[in-house]
């Protein structure tokens, strides 16, 4: 059974695509079959993966096969083996429009991918940090969310507003959606305000289960700009260790393993 995940957060910069980019890598690499959907209209994890061929795909992404302009199979761009890419485009933005305006828009997403999920374990979708009409298809065509979130003040209050959009798309589109997790990203154990935020979203959401941390680390950020993920860039370090791990705990969480 497919299992369909959106990272998301409608804060910007807490790094969504970094972790949708490895943990795809991750999973792919521990003998599932792995498809990433970018519906960012930034294009930041299509661009990590494919980098300027993402030129290439103007009449084949993911905005386009929301609107039914393009097949879903021939869009699909294989990364390597296990691991596929649903694309972006710089068009995206301008498709927004006319998603809007569609028929049925909150599940134009579910539709368009519903006939190659019986293809792959994992769907993981890459999100824009806002609420608009691709957050709600993702979250509508999703089982689960998983929610990066930087240790700050702001971060932490920002985990509501998610919470709130949960709770509207549960009620309107997708009765059944659920929350994976809460991954503290970009972790720094060089001042206390980090593990204090820790405590504080621990005590203010005691139901939400907290997965395991991503250290800052450089490595991540020179892994994504040359097209990599932190396994080929940086297998043996702290990043990528971290990543084993939440990794493990996905699965557990997803395959009960």
């Amino acid at each position: 059974m497919t299992v369909v995940i959106s990272v998301a957060n409608q804060k910007g910069g807490v790094g969504k695509t970094t972790l949708t980019l490895n943990l795809g890598y991750s999973l792919a690499r521990s003998g599932r079959r792995v498809l990433l959907v970018d519906v960012d209209p930034q294009f930041n994890l299509t661009f990590g993966l494919i980098g300027m061929d993402v030129l290439k795909h103007e009449e084949r992404n993911v905005g386009t096969v929301m609107m039914r302009e393009a097949d879903v199979e021939e869009t699909i761009v294989e990364v390597e083996k296990n691991l596929h890419l649903l694309p972006s485009h710089l068009n995206l933005s301008a498709k927004e429009i006319e998603i809007i305006n569609a028929y049925n828009r909150e599940r134009r997403l579910q539709k368009a991918i519903n006939p190659i999920l019986p293809d792959y374990d994992y769907v993981l979708i890459d999100n824009p940090p806002s609420m608009g009409i691709f957050l709600v298809n993702s979250l509508t065509a999703s089982d689960f969310v998983l929610i990066p979130l930087e240790l700050s003040y702001f971060g932490v209050i920002g985990m509501q507003l998610m919470f709130n959009l949960m709770a509207m798309i549960r009620s309107e589109t997708n009765e059944s959606l659920s929350l994976l997790g809460l991954v503290p990203n970009k972790f720094t154990r060089q001042t206390k305000v980090p593990k204090t935020r820790l405590r504080e979203l621990r005590e203010t959401y005691p139901e939400a289960p907290i997965l395991t941390t991503i250290p800052k680390a450089i490595a991540l950020e020179k892994a994504q700009a040359r097209g990599m993920s932190i396994f080929d860039y940086e297998p043996g370090g702290r990043a990528a260790k971290a990543f084993e791990k939440l990794t493990r705990e996905v699965i557990g969480l997803v395959e009960g393993e």
